[in-house]
């Protein structure tokens, strides 16, 4: 028998940016991560069991704590709900409600009753479930479409300001509840207060540094498109359609002016990739990071900004989308990003006009205390300098450890240098990032010779050791089989360092007979 007590408030307080939007589980606050769900299948009868238990256990293994039911999709089985409780992920619930006027008639909010009130019984005495969301985007909608008009003018605007809340409250007080996503006082998405959807980056043709200038209390929704695994689009199309620009290719992305977005934002930091799998494989990139920068410096503002969910996790079918695994279960480039920017204790770069400022952050329930240390590297491995020092953060918590100016890095040539920070912890953790000084289309990588060996086999686990006399940049991994069950992948190798990563599958030896490597060049 599954049981679980506690606790679970929204604070919102005023502050120097107007008003804070932070969930506290058990008296504790929370900094929010993770992704945004879809139906895990175009056709839901057709789900496995299966399919459920691995997005949500991969989910938890990149250290998400949430996963945002989207208001557009369905109210998900009761396996679902299980599976959260027992993995520890959070769940923020939309009720089905998106991007829509609904009917003011007595008629209609009857059947919203009846729907709603359903609903509460089914899932209340799930603990994961955190909070109750009337809506996906429909406030925003309205209020975009009639500019000086309040959000309450909004046909059907009784059911989310009063049916539903009036039903939370009668039939689940233990849990918030919260008008819409996004929503807040004046303006449904304004950044000072109440939660944030972000989509003048990608949708509005913003590029992904902007979002180092979005100040929002809790961003819901926001995200950048990849292509899927180029073996996932094998399965489901034809040869010949395989490139870029292809009708079939164009018809699976629902994004306006997707494929243009895919080339304009590859071009902006990568060489295009000319070759159909070496553009999806740059593709995959851009988008790692893209979150990676958004996610890194929402984690820095802790908690100024309280939550930080991409969209989205999961895909219904094979597609070029927002999505960090595809519709074949097979991780994205991003989805290891996030393991990396989701863990509980990061290192990261944060620029300022003057320089550069390097922040841990610790998720942990206790203080962390350790070493970081600060390079400059060239891609051969020479080491201009290196700055080391002690470190300690409180829990629960953000802070900036390190500050240097410009001067200190400016006069290494950016094609062949970056900047590398470690911070290690008195118990034995690691947390790496690097800072490159330009864009990857402008770096000088050089031609590493890369050493692989698999050292062991054993117990479903293959361990792989790899190490290079040069920078590798974003290292792909790919092992003989449907799907490959890597814990790490597309990552960096600093030169002369080893890099140890363990295969899970069920006859490892079998399935690294035919390891491939691929790098950035």
């Amino acid at each position: 028998v599954s049981f679980a007590i506690r606790t679970v408030r929204l604070r919102q307080e005023r502050d120097a940016e107007g008003r804070s939007f932070v969930l506290e589980v058990n008296g504790t606050p929370v900094f929010c991560k993770g992704a945004d769900w879809i139906p895990a299948d175009s056709f839901i009868p057709r789900i496995p069991p299966g399919r459920y238990e691995k997005l949500l256990t991969m989910a938890r293994d990149a250290h998400m704590n949430m996963i945002r039911v989207w208001g557009g999709g369905i109210y998900e089985e009761n396996l679902f709900y299980e599976l959260c409780d027992r993995l520890g992920l959070m769940v923020w619930q939309d009720f089905m409600f998106a991007c829509a006027e609904y009917p003011a008639l007595p008629s209609f909010r009857r059947n919203v009753h009846e729907e709603v009130e359903k609903v509460l019984k089914r899932l209340r005495n799930h603990p994961s479930i955190v909070l109750w969301c009337g809506n996906n985007e429909c406030e925003w909608v309205f209020c975009m479409k009639n500019p000086g008009k309040s959000s309450d003018a909004m046909r059907g605007a009784k059911i989310f300001a009063e049916t539903i809340p009036a039903l939370c409250a009668r039939f689940d007080e233990t849990r918030p509840y919260w008008r819409s996503s996004p929503f807040g006082r004046g303006f449904p998405n304004d950044q000072s207060n109440g939660n944030h959807h972000q989509w003048e980056v990608w949708s509005g043709w913003k590029d992904f540094k902007e979002y180092e200038n979005v100040r929002g209390r809790f961003v819901t929704e926001f995200g950048f498109q990849s292509m899927p695994d180029t073996r996932t689009m094998k399965a489901a199309t034809l040869k010949e359609d395989r490139t870029l620009q292809s009708l079939v290719m164009e018809y699976h992305n629902k994004q306006v002016e997707g494929t243009e977005r895919l080339v304009r934002f590859q071009a902006a930091h990568y060489r295009l990739g000319l070759r159909y799998d070496d553009f999806v494989y740059r593709s995959q990139l851009v988008q790692a990071e893209a979150l990676k920068c958004a996610v890194e410096h929402w984690r820095r503002r802790k908690f100024a900004t309280a939550g930080s969910l991409f969209w989205q996790l999961n895909d219904c079918w094979p597609v070029s989308s927002w999505a960090v695994v595809d519709s074949a279960l097979r991780p994205k480039a991003a989805y290891y990003y996030a393991k990396r920017f989701f863990a509980p204790v990061l290192v990261s770069f944060g620029g300022t006009a003057s320089g550069l400022e390097v922040w841990v952050t610790n998720d942990l329930r206790q203080p962390v205390r350790g070493w970081l240390s600060v390079q400059l590297l060239s891609f051969d491995g020479r080491r201009v300098w290196h700055l080391r020092k002690n470190a300690s953060v409180p829990a629960n918590s953000s802070r900036r450890c390190m500050r240097f100016p410009q001067r200190r890095y400016s006069d290494a040539d950016p094609s062949s240098h970056y900047l590398q920070a470690t911070f290690r912890t008195t118990r034995g953790g690691v947390s790496e990032n690097r800072y490159y000084l330009a864009e990857p289309k402008d770096l000088g990588l050089p031609v590493p010779s890369v050493r692989c060996s698999v050292v062991g086999c054993e117990g479903g686990v293959g361990l792989i050791e790899l190490r290079s006399d040069r920078l590798v940049k974003d290292l792909e991994l790919r092992a003989r089989g449907s799907t490959d069950h890597f814990t790490d992948n597309y990552f960096d190798i600093d030169p002369g360092r080893v890099r140890l990563v363990l295969l899970q599958a069920d006859d490892p030896a079998r399935h690294l007979e035919k390891l491939s490597l691929r790098w950035l060049t």
